[in-house]
């Protein structure tokens, strides 16, 4: 009786010291909520909703005012609300107008930050998170490039009834825009990813940033699927139920799929056309059928330290073992694994980040990879070792009835060769439904995460495929004027499989290879260098270079600028 009385009084003490505590912590760090309200869903329960706004450091309004155009406020909504556009959005406004006095009361200095929870649980703790750790990690990373965007809403839309059945999403920019673009991240990545291409993509486009199911921020329910249409309804049906919740119905999205996302994100495409304009696939996974002798290939001779090792790693992958579940099974040391990941993949590939970023981003990414395990368990009944897919898009996209555009870094793992090959082979069976149909853009000094590696251009190459369905004359025109300075590669798909190779490893092209390819144009003569470029095809349809004479015997005029190839 009193050793259960003396557990009952330990957890009392300690659940109210570390109450205090993060009160504590919350008051010195100069936040408190704005705006509280209750959302209520007859079919899914009332759940309370609770908004913080965070005015972002180039704020006209907020600390450090002057230091930049505008903001890229951040409203993280730590709450599961039935739609982006009920009472979350009208708490928004609200939170907005406060903005003003908020500002006025930090006199100018920027927040403070203090740790969410006590200290000591670095050493009470085997796993270094929770899910509020995960949140403000988000906060922290979408703090590091504000701009003229905001704001950007951080909900948790509800997509089945239960706890745990919700999708985290962000979302912004310009309302009045259709259609919207929904970007999703690939496996063990989340929304933050796209934290260096938000400012500039919100200024002129509607967006949504959603975790997957099981990934990132999302909830985390258990992960029950047992084959591989299994595991592809667990997303599909989630982001299904998402897009009604978020107010999509009456539109078409232009879809954006990275990695393992684009293979989904293909998936999702195949089953629901009509909620698709156009599916953009940035570095697929799944994209080629694995080469007959692929086991022999990593196997080498069966006796050796390298056969041996493949025969583990083969019983693993079948066993469900993950990458998040070795960070996870690690403990403490799975924290600095994922550090030193972060700190050697970003800083080297393409623009690299900041030490600032890296300190940053490498907390949120340890956050969202030690997250109680879900979604991650797909990966085997999907891929096979390698990220060669059961059943590969190779195969499936023949069936796909809305335009396709893959996005490649140049030194992607990923193989754009793979890409211009199935592009090839659509072609002959249809012709491009719109503009970017069927085409390959490979980016320059990028990897894998090409959005990080090289920012700017990812964005360039993306509005220029959203541009064509944007609605109005100036929202064509300004999407145009942003993607003209892109420098990304366009491989036709005339130009083969070998054009791909050659532009993805550095090789000049040659021969019948070079005359798919010409330069475009940056800033205003864009426009102009298109209608050369239209112009200088003959008539069996090839595409001459430029300084290229034609049959005439006639120099076509060469484009200045640096620009983008095309």
């Amino acid at each position: 009786m009193s050793r259960s009385f003396y557990t009952q009084g330990t957890k009392r003490i300690r659940s109210r010291f570390n109450t205090l505590w993060l009160r504590a912590a919350s008051a010195w760090r100069g936040q408190r909520p704005l705006v509280s309200t209750v959302s209520q869903s007859r079919s899914l329960g009332a759940r309370f909703s609770f908004q913080r706004l965070h005015v972002g450091a180039n704020s006209p309004t907020g600390p450090g005012a002057g230091a930049g155009a505008g903001a890229l406020a951040y409203l993280a909504s730590h709450s599961q609300s039935s739609s982006l556009h009920g009472s979350t959005a009208a708490a928004a406004g609200g939170a907005m107008a406060s903005t003003g006095e908020h500002a006025a009361r930090s006199e100018g200095q920027p927040a403070k930050e203090a740790p969410a929870v006590p200290w000591w649980t670095r050493y009470t703790r085997w796993r270094q998170t929770s899910r509020q750790e995960g949140k403000d990690a988000e906060y922290k990373v979408m703090r590091l490039f504000p701009g003229p965007a905001g704001p950007l809403q951080a909900s948790d839309v509800p997509v089945g009834p239960g706890r745990e059945d919700f999708l985290h999403t962000l979302s912004g920019g310009q309302q009045g825009v259709d259609p919207p673009v929904v970007m999703m991240p690939g496996y063990g990545a989340g929304v933050g990813f796209y934290y260096r291409n938000f400012p500039s993509l919100a200024q002129r486009l509607r967006l949504f940033a959603v975790d997957w199911l099981g990934t990132g921020l999302s909830g985390r329910p258990a992960f029950r699927a047992k084959g591989r249409e299994d595991a592809e309804d667990f997303f599909i049906n989630s982001l299904v139920t998402w897009r009604r919740a978020a107010g999509l119905e009456g539109s078409k999205m232009i879809l954006v799929g990275h990695s393992l996302g684009g293979y989904l994100a293909a998936t999702y495409a195949l089953r629901h056309p009509e909620h698709v304009q156009h599916l953009v696939l940035v570095c697929p996974a799944g994209v080629p059928k694995a080469p007959e002798d692929w086991e022999r290939q990593w196997l080498g001779e069966k006796w050796t330290w390298r056969g041996q090792l493949f025969k583990v790693f083969m019983r693993g992958w079948e066993a469900g073992i993950t990458p998040g579940s070795i960070i996870r099974g690690l403990g403490p040391w799975g924290q600095s694994l994922v550090y030193k990941y972060v700190a050697n993949r970003f800083s080297h590939h393409g623009e690299g980040l900041s030490e600032r970023e890296i300190e940053v981003f490498k907390q949120y990414f340890y956050h969202i990879a030690a997250a109680p395990g879900s979604g991650e368990f797909a990966l085997r009944h999907l891929l096979a070792p390698g990220a060669w897919a059961h059943s590969p898009l190779e195969e499936r996209l023949h069936e796909l009835k809305v335009p396709v555009t893959f996005i490649y870094g140049k030194h992607d793992w990923m193989r754009p060769e793979h890409a211009v090959r199935l592009c090839e082979q659509l072609r002959t069976e249809r012709a491009p439904r719109a503009a970017h149909d069927l085409s390959v853009e490979i980016i320059d000094d990028a990897g894998h995460f090409v959005f990080l590696d090289q920012p700017e251009l990812f964005d360039k190459a993306l509005m220029s495929v959203v541009a064509p369905y944007l609605k109005t004359a100036s929202q064509r025109s300004s999407a145009n004027a942003y993607a003209a300075a892109g420098t990304s590669v366009h491989v036709a798909p005339e130009a083969g499989a070998a054009a791909a190779a050659a532009a993805a490893g550095g090789a000049p092209l040659s021969g019948a290879a070079a005359t798919s390819w010409g330069f475009a144009a940056s800033g205003a003569g864009q426009g102009q260098a298109q209608q050369q470029q239209e112009e200088a095809v003959d008539a069996e349809g090839v595409q001459l270079e430029v300084g290229e004479e034609d049959e005439s015997g006639a120099a076509r005029p060469a484009v200045s600028g640096g620009g983008r190839v095309r």
